[in-house]
């Protein structure tokens, strides 16, 4: 299960599971949920219920700021919506602006930043700044604001200002466009596979079942998830694929079935990604076939110079404050995926598969 210039890391359990709400709350920039399911129109409509929703505004980095500062509990997600990964920033639910950016605009920024620990990628610095204004001095805030500025006015002959996609927690937005930003739903995208393989998943360890064999036999389910998101022919039923071009066994046991997917794509909130996973958890936990399963894929916004943010130990995945988020290279081709693959039952089993790239220090 590795991948080049990828780590991969496996947990599994059974429900509720507390490590799975903490894991939406930790990921607070993601772009794209696939969701994956034996088909029920039950799960079809209780999921396209859900209506998430972020704003868009092009304005400059002061004035972003200046408008997060006023948020209410400065609790803000936001990011340039640009795929630009040198001199970037974003501004994560704990209210922290992080900005990334290169040697000569760190220099020429004057602020106090950390040089990333990585080897072989370009020379980047994080610069971390309160979006509160109370939190620093005046003369400490009257030096960052004016190195944003110094920023913004170097922006001007060339990509000019932000293109910026936010989100505010407990701020219901209406749909449409004012003066200062337009505020979008994000529509599912749904496809509908007839006539496929579809694996009846075991996701607990077998009796007797090595832990090398259960590694391989998980593996084969989440190859299995990957090919239903990109409606691989493979599975189709009537697959008659020349045995010398390509060969595919689906994981054993299976069944000939239809399958629903449900992508969300553009920039979601994580309050949205835990109402998806909590639909799926009620949905499982009512379920009366026993072959019934719901693969999660979260795909997360690579080009954020933050990934994965800190929580407290207590119990309602409150944020930590007080530690800084892992060093990160923002890159368009990096990784950032997590997928569950949930069962039946109020105790239902779930495997969880991360997958990050080689320039990140979530883990060490």
């Amino acid at each position: 299960m590795t991948m080049a210039h990828s780590r991969v890391m496996l947990t599994k359990g059974t429900l509720p599971s507390a490590h799975l709400s903490r894991l939406c709350a930790a990921h607070p920039f993601t772009k794209q949920l696939d969701i994956v399911f034996p088909a029920s129109d039950e799960l079809e409509k209780a999921l396209t219920s859900l209506k998430p929703t972020y704003c868009k505004r092009r304005c400059t980095l002061v004035e972003f700021l200046d408008f997060a500062s006023k948020s209410p509990d400065g609790n803000i997600t936001a990011m340039p919506s640009t795929s630009e990964c040198v001199d970037t920033w974003c501004i994560d639910p704990r209210g922290v602006l992080t900005l990334c950016v290169s040697k000569s605009l760190y220099e020429q920024l004057g602020l106090v930043g950390k040089k990333l620990p990585f080897k072989g990628c370009p020379e980047q610095y994080v610069i971390r700044i309160p979006v509160r204004q109370e939190i620093e001095s005046v003369a400490v805030r009257a030096k960052q604001k004016a190195a944003l500025k110094l920023w913004d006015e170097l922006r001007e002959n060339g990509s000019g200002k932000w293109e910026v996609v936010y989100c505010q927690a407990d701020i219901m937005m209406q749909p449409g466009t004012s003066e200062s930003h337009e505020a979008v739903i994000v529509q599912p995208h749904i496809c509908r596979s007839t006539d496929i393989h579809v694996p009846v998943p075991a996701l607990a360890p077998l009796p007797e079942e090595s832990t090398e064999d259960w590694d391989e036999r998980i593996s084969d389910l989440f190859e299995w998830v990957g090919m239903a998101c990109l409606g691989a022919q493979r599975l189709k039923a009537n697959d008659r694929v020349n045995p010398y071009v390509a060969v595919y066994e689906v994981p054993a046991p299976s069944y000939i079935g239809d399958v629903t997917q449900i992508t969300w794509a553009t920039f979601l909130h994580q309050s949205f990604i835990n109402d998806a996973l909590e639909t799926v958890i009620s949905h499982l936990a009512s379920a009366t076939d026993n072959r019934a399963f719901v693969a999660m894929t979260r795909h997360g916004c690579c080009t954020s110079p933050v990934g994965a943010i800190p929580l407290t130990l207590a119990s309602d995945a409150s944020l930590d404050a007080v530690r800084d988020p892992p060093f990160r290279v923002p890159d368009i081709n990096a990784e950032d995926t997590g997928c569950f693959i949930l069962g039946p039952g109020q105790n239902g089993n779930f495997v969880l598969a991360e997958s990050i790239g080689q320039w990140d220090a979530r883990w060490g």
